[in-house]
């Protein structure tokens, strides 16, 4: 803002005398009040606030790069967010970097962002995905303007659903399908040799007792960490950083009368310290592990070779390649066929409890920040499991409200109570 130029005046019913200049970009005028009634003192606030302009500190948008801006976003505006908002808001910005590469803030206009849903739908992403990136950009172009960085926002056109479509990225996975999944364990860890045209060697060589019980230890971490996942309904995240007290994460309480996880708020997406309770089988899970291994994490998952496996992605795409290699597919709909990962397991353990619980335990349970969440995705079954709900109900509620001479008599005439 090198070119501008602060002046100072007096507006009517104004104590103090008012800075202003003209805002090259979109001309209008930025008025700020000097809290002087000399003119001595505004014009020195006026030369100071001029300088600061001329310094860069309040950079035309016109001159800032999208990187600058980006980075100035994160250091200023996410520093005391939870980092899950603030990986989603970096990844926001990777999406447009790489779909439309913007070079300075201006270049992300109305236009360029709907090229960038385009480019989104293109890759395949789900409309979930894309709607969760345009929610972020939206946010921080908004960020933008209050800091007097663009003008104004550009309008952000959301996709919206389909009516009767589905919003989940996936489905729930049935009970034979989980056993699927652990049945393939030992393919996906331990995959046979491949010869050069493709086919399996004809035979392995013996394994040594050393490598056979590194084995079992590989595909046993394996085991109970999808067992895990499919009775506590952890995001995978959660699940990686669960642990028996002292490290950073989820906390098992195990010594209470109904045990619970302790959540602390750089952990929970609720951003707040709480409680969870847990369900009974959960709780059986963790009462099984032996106390002597209770410590550190709960799932210490190991590599092929034995050794601990770290990587968060790794193990993301692990669980993932276990869901394809049983061929469950959650989703196809013409496009990329997506196979279970560990959020379909989550969608499994609160499709069982949404059964039994109401909305407003189910949420507690799945630890959603709004009803909403909890009524769109777990609550709204298909007719068949409510029909067979409310038939259930009320065959109950007769026998409730059915007397025992009635029930007699009935059962006398044999006639339908």
């Amino acid at each position: 803002m090198e070119d501008i130029k602060v002046l100072i005046t007096q507006r009517d019913g104004r104590k103090f005398w008012q800075a202003y200049y003209v805002d090259p970009i979109s001309g209008k005028q930025k008025f700020r009040s000097t809290k002087a009634t000399s003119k001595r003192d505004a014009e020195r606030f006026a030369g100071k606030w001029e300088a600061e302009l001329r310094s860069g500190k309040f950079k035309a948008a016109s001159k800032i790069t999208w990187e600058e801006f980006t980075d100035r976003f994160i250091l200023s505006h996410c520093s005391g967010l939870a980092e899950k908002t603030r990986y989603a808001y970096e990844s926001a910005f990777s999406a447009i970097k790489r779909n439309i590469g913007p070079n300075m803030l201006r270049d992300v206009t109305a236009e360029t962002l709907a090229k960038f849903q385009t480019k989104m739908r293109e890759e395949g992403l789900a409309e979930a995905s894309i709607a969760c990136h345009l929610r972020h950009i939206k946010s921080a172009l908004r960020w933008a303007a209050d800091m007097e960085l663009i003008p104004e926002p550009p309008k952000i056109k959301m996709p919206k659903r389909v009516k009767g479509a589905s919003i989940a990225k996936g489905r729930a996975v049935t009970g034979e399908e989980f056993d699927r999944m652990i049945a393939k364990i030992p393919d996906v860890m331990f995959p046979k040799p491949k010869q050069e045209d493709g086919a399996e060697e004809p035979s392995e060589s013996p394994l040594t007792p050393e490598q056979a019980e590194t084995r079992n230890q590989v595909v046993g971490s394996w085991e109970r960490f999808l067992r895990g996942l499919w009775l506590s309904g952890l995001r995978l995240n959660e699940a990686i950083d669960l642990n028996w007290g002292g490290g950073k994460g989820i906390v098992v309480l195990l010594d209470l009368p109904k045990p619970m996880l302790m959540i602390p708020a750089e952990a929970e997406k609720g951003n707040r310290d709480r409680l969870l309770p847990i369900t009974p089988d959960f709780a059986e899970f963790l009462r099984a592990i032996p106390e002597n291994q209770r410590r550190g994490k709960v799932f210490k998952l190991l590599r092929r070779d034995g050794h601990r496996l770290i990587c968060r992605l790794t193990i993301g795409n692990r669980v993932a390649a276990i869901g394809k290699a049983a061929g469950i597919k959650v989703k196809d709909d013409g496009g990329k066929v997506k196979y279970a990962s560990a959020h379909d397991l989550r969608r499994s353990f609160g499709t069982r409890w949404s059964r039994v619980l109401m909305p407003a335990a189910l949420k507690v349970l799945m630890r959603h920040s709004s009803i909403q969440t909890t009524m769109a995705f777990y609550v709204a079954q298909d007719a068949e499991s409510i029909a067979d709900t409310i038939w259930e109900a009320a065959r109950m509620n007769d026998s409730m409200n059915t007397s025992p001479k009635k029930a007699k008599n009935a059962e006398e005439n044999d006639v339908s109570i």
